[in-house]
């Protein structure tokens, strides 16, 4: 009787999951698997420590808002299934939106307002802290790069021998955009938090993402793969750069879908000067530049790729050139020997990877020692940067171009010094659109609609 019960409890699930749409699918798999996580293991730097991000909220509002979470997450699908087509594009586009403000811009708004009215080093993930200090390091005439960090709130952030302290590991992008905002709040006298740029970045790449494909479901299923991301949007709380990049690196991908080449180079180009993961994508872009075209000459290669790169290549020679010649030594202490090992205070072996495993072994003898895991990223990452390469050039399309640097990237990572979670989810959320790609393309132009408000108006597919 237990076992017909059982069964049947089973048959009935299946059943409900196969009338379910595609978005509902998605919504209902990722909103109720992140809204279970939510209750132990998405947690968000607080004040001492990480904890749970329920715990953002003062008293019951806590509890009230994980109830909050999992209620839209779950009638997403249950309103996919009783309501049919009445359960239309704009109110399954606006009720996702409901899931992505409950999930991430409440905690994100609460996180901003705990650190203001607390003490800046709170509430804060230290990349984000560097990146404030390091536009008004630029600010005040200083180079961001070689500088220490040792007069900034960065010293208090609850880590002991912050190897951040002395070291600026991404790219100019991050604070040459920063400093304008951090100029005019600290002379209005207003709290500036890197969120204000980063929060507004994940909600574009998520608006940008869908555009890549056509149909109601299917952009509604990538936008909400994209948003719920469980490796990256806990991250978003915290103020890491992972979607303020992806927000450029998928807006140049929808350009470049409609062939509007210069102007997505452009996009890619800010995305790659500001951080080492996009800038492993333009051999792919170049390569997708030249092979859809198919030229019958090297010539005819040369200007396919010049010709709508020339602009993209200038922007980032005028980010790079200044502190490459100001100071190469302290450019490449920072971005290189900081990274990889051999600097005085190079970043320890941390996170879940190749590293962690040789450290787990006892191959490694600290955190702090240096390993050559230069030649095993290059060994991973270079034979596989080459397949796919030569797949992209065979079949020019976005769904390679995405998967073959997804994959590539991942190799290169996984093997290096450090490989975090939010590594994973970048990862991750680049090889998303592909799934989406194939049958159902959007139209070539792109129509003169803003990115946010097109995901909105899906009815007009």
């Amino acid at each position: 009787m237990i076992a017909r019960a059982l069964e049947w409890q089973v048959l009935s699930v299946l059943a409900f999951w196969r009338a379910l749409s595609l978005d509902a699918r998605v919504v209902g798999l990722l909103g109720v698997g992140n809204w279970l996580l939510l209750f132990f293991n998405h947690t968000t730097v607080q004040a001492a420590q990480d904890d749970v991000l329920w715990r953002l909220f003062p008293g019951i509002a806590g509890p009230l808002w994980l109830v909050l979470c999992g209620a839209l997450a779950i009638a997403y699908p249950l309103r996919d299934r009783r309501s049919g087509i009445a359960f239309g594009a704009r109110d399954r586009a606006l009720h996702l939106a409901a899931i992505v403000v409950a999930f991430v811009v409440l905690p994100t708004l609460a996180s901003i307002v705990l650190r203001e009215t607390g003490k800046p080093y709170t509430y804060v993930h230290d990349g984000a802290i560097m990146v404030e200090e390091a536009a008004r390091k630029l600010l005040n005439g200083q180079n961001p790069y070689g500088a220490d960090y040792l007069d900034t709130p960065l010293v208090f952030w609850p880590m002991v021998n912050n190897p951040a302290l002395y070291h600026f590991t991404y790219f100019p992008d991050l604070f040459l955009i920063t400093a304008p905002f951090t100029a005019l709040f600290d002379r209005l006298g207003l709290f500036w938090d890197e969120r204000y740029l980063y929060l507004p970045a994940y909600l574009a790449a998520c608006a940008a993402a869908p555009l890549l494909v056509g149909g109601t479901d299917r952009r509604l299923a990538l936008a909400a793969a994209t948003a719920l991301n469980p490796q990256l949007f806990p991250f978003v709380v915290e103020g890491r750069n992972d979607f303020f990049v992806l927000a450029f690196v998928f807006g140049g991908l929808v350009l470049l879908q409609r062939e509007r080449r210069s102007w997505a180079l452009l996009l890619l180009a800010v995305a790659a000067s500001a951080k080492l993961h996009a800038a492993l994508f333009l051999p792919f872009v170049a390569v997708y530049l030249v092979a859809s075209r198919r030229p019958a000459s090297l010539r005819a290669a040369w200007s396919s790729l010049w010709r709508p790169a020339w602009p993209a290549a200038l922007l980032m020679t005028a980010v790079f050139l200044p502190f490459l010649t100001n100071d190469f030594g302290a450019f490449w202490d920072d971005v290189v020997r900081y990274n990889a090992g051999g600097a005085a205070w190079s970043y320890p072996i941390a996170g879940m990877g190749f590293s962690a495993l040789l450290l787990a072994l006892g191959v490694i003898p600290s955190r702090q020692a240096d390993f050559p895991f230069a030649v095993f990223e290059l060994a991973a990452a270079v034979p596989l940067g080459l397949v796919a390469l030569r797949a992209l050039w065979r079949e020019p399309t976005l769904a390679r171009m995405l998967i073959g640097h997804a994959v590539t990237l991942l190799a290169f990572l996984f093997f290096g010094r450090y490989f975090h979670g939010s590594y994973a989810g970048y990862v991750a959320a680049l090889a998303t659109p592909a799934l989406f790609l194939g049958s159902g393309a959007p139209r070539r132009r792109l129509r003169p609609v803003a990115t946010a408000a097109a995901l909105v108006r899906v009815t007009a597919e």
